[in-house]
């Protein structure tokens, strides 16, 4: 993302860990929970919870990468609820490998050469060893994304783990507890489709909220607009990452394409 402004303040939707790579521009970014952060030059947010606002100086000039949830467990080695709404200095994490980065991304003249050496760095840091990760989180995903309003009695009966057993590796791959994760990602889904013009009722969607204020509620608690503010595309940022990932359909998760 570029934006060339003196300032800039921006409203992100909840989302999952990003990793994220500073090239130009300072300022901090401002959680649901309350959190205020510095935006470090190679930084690494938390699973988000609500909307995060994002304020500093301009112009800016981020690149960076959603990280699926065992690659958070992998690069951090915490569970994902530690570090929920939070942003940490990945040099903290991975010292000169982070520096190195951000000079090399700086050198490059190139797009394709940003996200090729970004990519490097993260595969490096995030092999993941045991299988019981993936398997994990895959079953979670396909609970998320095969209907509109998910039923956490479901997913309980389908990972043969009690209440107890699953909140506890839901909170540590994802950050939040399976009935909050539901709601999170149905919030979302419903957001990024009206971001792209679609009809809820046409598609379904509309059907998972109880009426038109329970709608409204859980958008604008996930996302931080209400599902008008949406539709007159109040956030351009919002729109423009509705778009691209719809764009990726097939080539990767529904959760991040739908979502």
């Amino acid at each position: 993302m570029r934006q060339d402004v003196a300032d800039y303040d921006e409203l992100e939707r909840a989302d999952r860990p990003q990793f994220r790579i500073l090239l130009s521009g300072t300022g901090y970014l401002q959680f649901a929970n309350g959190h205020r952060d510095p935006s470090a030059r190679v930084l690494l947010l938390g699973p988000t919870s609500g909307p995060v606002r994002g304020v500093g100086t301009g112009p800016l000039w981020c690149v960076g990468a959603g990280l699926l949830p065992p690659a958070w467990v992998s690069l951090v080695g915490k569970d994902a609820d530690q570090l929920i709404d939070r942003a940490i200095n990945v040099e903290t994490l991975i010292g000169d490998v982070a520096s190195k980065l951000h000079a090399d991304m700086l050198a490059s003249d190139s797009t394709d050469a940003r996200f090729a050496l970004l990519c490097d760095v993260l595969d490096a840091a995030t092999r993941i060893v045991d299988p019981s990760q993936r398997a994990f989180t895959e079953l979670v995903d396909g609970w998320l994304t095969e209907c509109s309003d998910p039923h956490v009695d479901v997913l309980v009966a389908r990972s043969g783990l009690s209440m107890r057993q699953l909140e506890r590796r839901a909170k540590r791959y994802y950050g939040l507890p399976p009935k909050t994760l539901a709601r999170k990602y149905r919030a979302l889904r419903a957001a990024a489709a009206l971001a792209r013009g679609e009809d809820l009722d046409a598609n379904g969607m509309s059907d998972a909220f109880y009426d038109q204020s329970h709608l409204i509620r859980e958008v604008k608690r996930f996302a931080g607009l209400t599902p008008q503010q949406i539709r007159a595309q109040e956030s351009h940022l919002l729109t423009s990452i509705s778009e691209g990932r719809k764009s990726l359909y097939g080539r990767v998760g529904p959760l991040v394409s739908d979502a």
